[in-house]
């Protein structure tokens, strides 16, 4: 495998991880409203638009480029990455409870009813990203490929920038309430003791 492969995934997921945030900034969003005058809906429904192209498209390259297996997955390593990535899967559609699928697309207005600090965030402040994190593990336990390592490798690096944005427009949006809630709740995994 050529290290310009290698670049081309890395350029490929972070272009599209930094776009993802730059486009969920409250700047760009303003911008769009302003200056395009594009409705919020709209900007929401392109917004995701944007994202499951942007997504599918890198899942196609991925699919297409070839890629070499880092070591063979014994059967009791497949069974725990099978738990590993189900986890993330369960905590992935419990954290979405709170959200109206239509207005996360955007084909419906959404209605904000406050900080969200029960259910799963009542334990973790980000649990998208843990489910995610969770995901990214047993797949590439399941499936230990060069490209699928590189992924992985990318997106982690990315995370603590990703929450460092999302939760500035947390504070922004929520203030002291968000401050108070940052301090009792951890951000990707839960404490032991509350």
């Amino acid at each position: 495998m050529s290290w310009n492969t290698y670049l081309l995934i890395v350029v490929l997921w972070s272009g599209y991880l930094l776009l993802h945030s730059l486009l969920a900034s409250q700047t760009a969003k303003d911008w769009a409203y302003k200056n395009l005058r594009v409705r919020v809906q709209f900007y929401r429904l392109l917004y995701s638009l944007i994202s499951t192209v942007g997504i599918f498209y890198i899942f196609y390259q991925m699919l297409i480029i070839p890629s070499h297996e880092l070591f063979l997955p014994t059967g009791w390593l497949k069974y725990v990455s099978m738990i590993i990535a189900s986890w993330g899967v369960i905590i992935l559609v419990v954290s979405f409870r709170y959200m109206s699928g239509p207005a996360f697309l955007g084909l419906k207005k959404e209605v904000y009813s406050g900080l969200i600090t029960d259910g799963l965030h009542g334990y973790i402040r980000h649990p998208i990203y843990t489910g995610t994190i969770l995901v990214l593990v047993g797949l590439l336990m399941y499936h230990p490929t060069d490209i699928i390592l590189i992924t992985d490798l990318v997106i982690f690096a990315y995370l603590p920038l990703g929450i460092k944005w999302e939760e500035q427009k947390l504070i922004d949006q929520f203030g002291e309430a968000y401050l108070k809630y940052k301090k009792e709740v951890s951000a990707l995994v839960p404490r032991l003791r509350r």
